[in-house]
Parts: structure tokens; C-alpha cells; sequence
């Protein structure tokens, strides 16, 4: 009854206005698009910072060498599983900020001191002094994390290595849907 009622009066309303119609719904589909985009774009930031992200703040805020070995291994092996070991995440204008490789040789470098001074210390344990692990750790800190304790990454690292298809489809959805939502509201 009430989907009778619905068409009826959208019948009515949108007599000889098809194309009024047409333009409704691809406006529509279009804001949908690229609400899905960023809800994916979201969901990826999200994998991100579980992933890796959360591991290497783990690594900057460990209290010791040996948890900060293995939380540095946890964020290593998943950076190199989803390839994040070159190239630069930004659109244009590469700087070492945006460098993936930069930033995939800090963490790697990090993770070197932690085996260091762990093969150091099973070696013989009067060698490596609690200062010296304190020092380690404050480096691995710098190396891992910024002022305000945000993770240090390259930015647009999320969506690498599709950060172009990202700005392609999202001024694509933006723009295309924009004009379909004009021209509805200026035939109506």
C-alpha cells in the first residue's frame, strides 16, 4: 500500500520529468561513491594503525629493550609484508618526509640497535649498563614517535602505492556528483 502510495505521487509529481529523475538518481549514486571511498579510505587508516602503526608507538613507549625488539619485529613484518619498503607516498612534490624507504630504514635502524644491544647483553650481561639501554630507548623513541607522541609515517602512507587512484576518483565522485546535484535543483 504504501509503495503504491509512493509511486503514485512520484508519478504524478514527475510527469514528462524523467530525465529529472535520471539526474536524481546519478547525483545520488556519485554521493554514494564517494561516501563509500571515504568510509574504504577509513577502513585502510584504520588497518593501518592496527597493523603497524599501534606497534611502532608500542616500540617507542616500551619499558624495556627486549619489548621494544619485539614490537619493532611485529611492525617490520608487516610493513615489508604489505610492500611498504619503497617509493614515495605524496603526489607530487617529493621530499624525505614522504619517503617511504627514508622512513622504512629509521624502523629498520631501530631494530638494529634493540638486537645490538640484546646479542650485546647476552653475551655478557655487565657490558651493556642500564643507562646505555635508557639512552637506546629514548633514540628509538625519537626515531618512532613526534613531540605530541604521534607515530612518525609518510604521509598519504595509508593508501600507498594508490594515492593517485585516491585523488583521481575522489575529485571524480566530488566534481560529477556536484554537477548532477546542480542540475537537478536548477530543473526542478
Amino acid at each position: 500500500m504504501l509503495y503504491y502510495s509512493y509511486n503514485s505521487f512520484k508519478e504524478k509529481l514527475l510527469i514528462g520529468r524523467k530525465d529529472l529523475e535520471m539526474k536524481q538518481f546519478i547525483a545520488i549514486a556519485f554521493t554514494l561513491f564517494f561516501l563509500g571511498l571515504s568510509v574504504y579510505h577509513c577502513i585502510l587508516d584504520y588497518t593501518f594503525d592496527r597493523d603497524i602503526g599501534d606497534w611502532l608507538k608500542l616500540a617507542a613507549e616500551a619499558p624495556s629493550i627486549e619489548r621494544a625488539d619485539e614490537f619493532l619485529n611485529n611492525a617490520l613484518l608487516k610493513i615489508e609484508e604489505r610492500g611498504l619498503t619503497s617509493g614515495h607516498s605524496a603526489f607530487a612534490f617529493f621530499r624525505p618526509s614522504n619517503d617511504v624507504a627514508i622512513w622504512y630504514s629509521q624502523i629498520q635502524g631501530a631494530k638494529q640497535t634493540t638486537s645490538t644491544i640484546i646479542r650485546r647483553f647476552k653475551i655478557d650481561s655487565l657490558t651493556v649498563t642500564q643507562s646505555e639501554q635508557g639512552i637506546a630507548l629514548m633514540k628509538i623513541r625519537e626515531v618512532l614517535v613526534d613531540e605530541s607522541s604521534h607515530v612518525i609515517k609518510p604521509t598519504k602512507i595509508v593508501i600507498f602505492p594508490y594515492q593517485w587512484l585516491f585523488l583521481v576518483l575522489y575529485v571524480l565522485f566530488f566534481v560529477l556528483g556536484g554537477v548532477f546535484w546542480i542540475g537537478f535543483y536548477q530543473d526542478q
